[in-house]
């Protein structure tokens, strides 16, 4: 049973947009103008969370600036401004002005503000036991430098910088042509559902007929306390929705047994117009993390 502190938790990750995007329409972004760039956009006032851990929250918009503290990943923060998009190392993206919320802080006492680099913030925090150890851990979800979405996990009780472990999955390309990245919008699966807690990655953008689903475990030997397990990507799938082709899935989770069935639908017409439709079932066993498909 969730406590009222984690469903609270839940609830403040999933308030704010659930949409997180990083994507091009070229597969060579050397010279591709900042401004060319699909990224998500945050506002003043909106509730976000660092993405990254040991993050700097700097003084100024630059990447020399000095830095004023060092926030662990998962730290709340709220939008005060926003900078110009520039290019910093390898991502694209915008300088932000945040102020930290901090429940520790003095009540009355004023938050401390600073900038950091939109890639570090992200809308996706959960706060759930992953591993299923009796602790809690702390997973957020930004996008990598290589269009993918990253999922990091981190376990509290480790101290840095060996506390975080994270996965690169990836996310359906926006554009029918070349292209980079796309979107993604993440929920929690309960370990109620799923017989384990898991990280769901659905993106399905507006422009593309292609989508991916992935799902993420964390996963410690012995179920461990206090040891820094493995984020993995547990399942991949993939449909299509370009008619007349249309190629779609449906997961069901065997908790008990931990199993996932797939069942997979495609509708494809003939040159009279006339559908075809064919279904056909998958059998997932779980183990060390992965499900792993069932031959006959």
């Amino acid at each position: 049973m969730m406590t009222p502190t984690l469903l609270l938790t839940l609830a403040l990750a999933q308030a704010e947009p659930s949409l997180l995007e990083y994507s091009v329409s070229s597969e060579t972004t050397e010279s591709v103008p900042p401004e060319d760039f699909q990224v998500t956009a945050f506002e003043p006032g909106q509730t976000l969370y660092l993405g990254v851990d040991e993050a700097n929250l700097r003084a100024t918009a630059a990447a020399d600036g000095a830095v004023v503290q060092t926030l662990m990943l998962g730290t709340r923060v709220r939008v005060v401004a926003a900078g110009t998009r520039a290019k910093v190392g390898e991502y694209v993206n915008a300088w932000y002005q945040v102020a930290v919320e901090d429940a520790k802080a003095p009540k009355g006492s004023a938050p401390v503000t600073g900038w950091v680099f939109g890639n570090t913030l992200t809308p996706f925090r959960f706060e759930a036991d992953l591993d299923g150890d009796g602790e809690l851990e702390v997973a957020t979800v930004v996008m990598s430098n290589d269009f993918k979405a990253r999922v990091r996990v981190l376990e509290p009780n480790v101290k840095p910088p060996r506390r975080v472990s994270s996965v690169d999955v990836p996310v359906a390309s926006e554009s029918y042509g070349s292209g980079k990245g796309g979107p993604a919008e993440v929920k929690l699966v309960a370990a109620k559902k799923a017989g384990m807690a898991l990280l769901m990655v659905d993106s399905r953008p507006e422009r593309c007929g292609d989508f991916v689903t992935s799902y993420v475990s964390y996963t410690v030997p012995e179920k461990k306390k206090g040891v820094l397990g493995k984020a993995k990507l547990a399942l991949e799938l993939g449909g299509l929705s370009d008619p007349p082709t249309i190629a779609t899935f449906k997961v069901s989770f065997q908790p008990a047994a931990k199993r996932a069935q797939v069942t997979r639908t495609s509708v494809e017409e003939d040159e009279k117009g006339r559908e075809r439709k064919n279904t056909r079932r998958e059998l997932y066993q779980w183990q060390d993390g992965v499900f792993a498909e069932v031959k006959p």
